[in-house]
């Protein structure tokens, strides 16, 4: 009964050090791949929202945030749909720095040029934006 008491006792400390305190456990990405890096830094994005009541650190203000409804990466012959990705990174923020190449999808058109494709939603409208093969954009919602 005591070492449940203890871990009750601990998981809630935890979560509240986390909520209070969100900064990236960059020790637990030291050595892995890119794909694990993006995977934990999404889930961890997500926990620490999840456990400050689904909040963005936005006071509250939804008409402001992102919310990516459609991205896909190719070319005419091949491309993939990132929507969920990219949602997970960019949604419920003011801005995103986004970086169009292979990272999101793989390389879904070996030898030709690619663009990304981005459908955003932000404060009722709807924007669009086009970013070629290894240039940047900023999404913003402000």
């Amino acid at each position: 009964m005591m070492k449940l008491k203890l871990c009750c006792a601990l998981v809630l400390l935890s979560s509240t050090v986390i909520a209070a305190d969100p900064r990236m456990p960059e020790q637990m990405l030291r050595g892995k791949n890119s794909q694990y890096q993006d995977g934990f830094r999404d889930g961890f994005r997500e926990a620490v929202r999840m456990m400050n009541g689904g909040s963005h650190g936005n006071n509250g203000n939804k008409n402001r945030e992102i919310r990516i409804s459609r991205a896909t990466y190719g070319a005419s012959r091949g491309s993939c749909d990132f929507t969920q990705r990219l949602a997970r990174s960019a949604n419920g923020r003011t801005a995103y720095e986004f970086k169009a190449g292979n990272q999101w999808c793989g390389d879904p058109a070996d030898g030709r040029k690619k663009t990304a494709k981005i459908e955003y939603f932000c404060r009722g409208d709807l924007k669009k934006i086009e970013v070629r093969e290894g240039r940047s954009e900023t999404l913003r919602c402000r």
